[in-house]
Protein backbone atom coordinates (compact mmCIF):
# COMPACT_ATOMS: atom_id res chain seq x y z
CA UNK A 1 0.00 0.00 0.00
CA UNK A 2 2.85 2.42 0.78
CA UNK A 3 4.47 1.70 -2.58
CA UNK A 4 1.47 1.50 -4.93
CA UNK A 5 -2.19 1.33 -3.91
CA UNK A 6 -2.98 0.63 -7.58
CA UNK A 7 -0.81 -2.50 -7.61
CA UNK A 8 -2.21 -3.59 -4.24
CA UNK A 9 -5.73 -3.43 -5.67
CA UNK A 10 -4.69 -5.44 -8.74
CA UNK A 11 -2.99 -8.07 -6.56
CA UNK A 12 -6.06 -8.31 -4.34
CA UNK A 13 -8.22 -8.82 -7.41
CA UNK A 14 -5.93 -11.62 -8.59
CA UNK A 15 -6.19 -13.39 -5.25
CA UNK A 16 -9.97 -12.90 -5.12
CA UNK A 17 -10.30 -14.70 -8.47
CA UNK A 18 -7.50 -17.21 -7.92
CA UNK A 19 -9.64 -20.25 -8.69
CA UNK A 20 -10.36 -18.98 -12.17
CA UNK A 21 -6.74 -19.25 -13.36
CA UNK A 22 -3.94 -21.79 -13.44
CA UNK A 23 -1.77 -21.50 -10.32
CA UNK A 24 1.50 -20.91 -12.20
CA UNK A 25 -0.06 -18.09 -14.25
CA UNK A 26 -1.49 -16.53 -11.10
CA UNK A 27 1.83 -16.70 -9.24
CA UNK A 28 3.73 -15.24 -12.20
CA UNK A 29 1.34 -12.31 -12.57
CA UNK A 30 1.25 -11.68 -8.82
CA UNK A 31 5.06 -11.70 -8.68
CA UNK A 32 5.27 -9.26 -11.59
CA UNK A 33 2.84 -6.87 -9.90
CA UNK A 34 4.64 -7.17 -6.57
CA UNK A 35 8.04 -6.42 -8.09
CA UNK A 36 6.61 -3.45 -10.01
CA UNK A 37 5.03 -2.11 -6.82
CA UNK A 38 8.17 -2.55 -4.75
CA UNK A 39 10.17 -0.66 -7.37
CA UNK A 40 8.02 2.41 -6.72
CA UNK A 41 9.20 4.75 -4.00
CA UNK A 42 6.81 5.26 -1.10
CA UNK A 43 5.84 8.88 -0.51
CA UNK A 44 4.70 10.75 2.58
CA UNK A 45 1.20 10.84 1.09
CA UNK A 46 1.17 7.06 0.59
CA UNK A 47 2.54 6.44 4.10
CA UNK A 48 -0.13 8.79 5.45
CA UNK A 49 -2.77 6.73 3.63
CA UNK A 50 -1.38 3.52 5.18
CA UNK A 51 -1.38 5.05 8.67
CA UNK A 52 -4.99 6.24 8.31
CA UNK A 53 -5.95 2.79 7.03
CA UNK A 54 -4.33 1.15 10.07
CA UNK A 55 -6.10 3.58 12.37
CA UNK A 56 -9.38 2.17 11.08
CA UNK A 57 -8.58 -1.12 12.81
CA UNK A 58 -8.92 0.71 16.14
CA UNK A 59 -12.09 2.71 15.45
CA UNK A 60 -13.98 1.04 18.29
CA UNK A 61 -11.10 0.91 20.76
CA UNK A 62 -9.41 4.31 20.64
CA UNK A 63 -10.68 6.97 22.99
CA UNK A 64 -11.41 10.43 21.58
CA UNK A 65 -8.11 11.65 23.02
CA UNK A 66 -6.17 8.74 21.48
CA UNK A 67 -7.79 9.38 18.08
CA UNK A 68 -6.84 13.04 18.31
CA UNK A 69 -3.26 12.11 19.21
CA UNK A 70 -2.92 9.64 16.33
CA UNK A 71 -4.38 12.06 13.80
CA UNK A 72 -2.11 14.84 15.05
CA UNK A 73 1.00 12.66 14.82
CA UNK A 74 0.05 11.44 11.33
CA UNK A 75 -0.52 15.03 10.19
CA UNK A 76 2.81 16.12 11.68
CA UNK A 77 4.48 13.33 9.71
CA UNK A 78 2.65 14.29 6.49
CA UNK A 79 3.81 17.87 6.89
CA UNK A 80 7.43 16.73 7.35
CA UNK A 81 7.67 17.85 10.98
CA UNK A 82 8.52 14.41 12.38
CA UNK A 83 10.01 11.19 10.93
CA UNK A 84 7.90 8.16 9.96
CA UNK A 85 9.15 6.20 12.98
CA UNK A 86 7.07 8.40 15.28
CA UNK A 87 3.61 7.43 13.96
CA UNK A 88 4.80 3.85 13.40
CA UNK A 89 5.89 3.64 17.05
CA UNK A 90 2.56 5.05 18.18
CA UNK A 91 0.69 2.51 16.02
CA UNK A 92 2.79 -0.29 17.51
CA UNK A 93 1.82 0.97 20.98
CA UNK A 94 -1.88 0.67 20.12
CA UNK A 95 -1.33 -2.71 18.45
CA UNK A 96 0.04 -4.00 21.75
CA UNK A 97 -2.45 -2.16 23.95
CA UNK A 98 -5.51 -3.37 22.04
CA UNK A 99 -4.05 -6.74 20.98
CA UNK A 100 -4.62 -6.15 17.26
CA UNK A 101 -3.28 -9.45 15.85
CA UNK A 102 -3.65 -8.61 12.15
CA UNK A 103 -1.62 -5.41 12.39
CA UNK A 104 0.92 -7.03 14.69
CA UNK A 105 1.77 -9.44 11.86
CA UNK A 106 2.29 -6.65 9.31
CA UNK A 107 5.85 -6.10 8.09
CA UNK A 108 5.09 -2.38 7.79
CA UNK A 109 5.09 -2.06 11.57
CA UNK A 110 7.97 -4.48 12.11
CA UNK A 111 10.28 -4.27 9.09
CA UNK A 112 13.22 -6.11 10.66
CA UNK A 113 13.12 -9.89 11.15
CA UNK A 114 12.67 -11.08 14.74
CA UNK A 115 15.91 -10.86 16.64
CA UNK A 116 17.56 -8.50 14.16
CA UNK A 117 19.19 -5.51 15.78
CA UNK A 118 19.22 -2.14 14.10
CA UNK A 119 22.67 -1.24 12.82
Amino acid sequence: MAHSPKHLKQMGNLVAHAKERPVRELVDEYETLLLEAMAMKPSAAKHTNVLHHMMGYFKKELTAEEKREVLEVIEDYRRGLIPLIVPVTLMNHFVRKYKQAYLKAQTYLNPQPDGAAAS
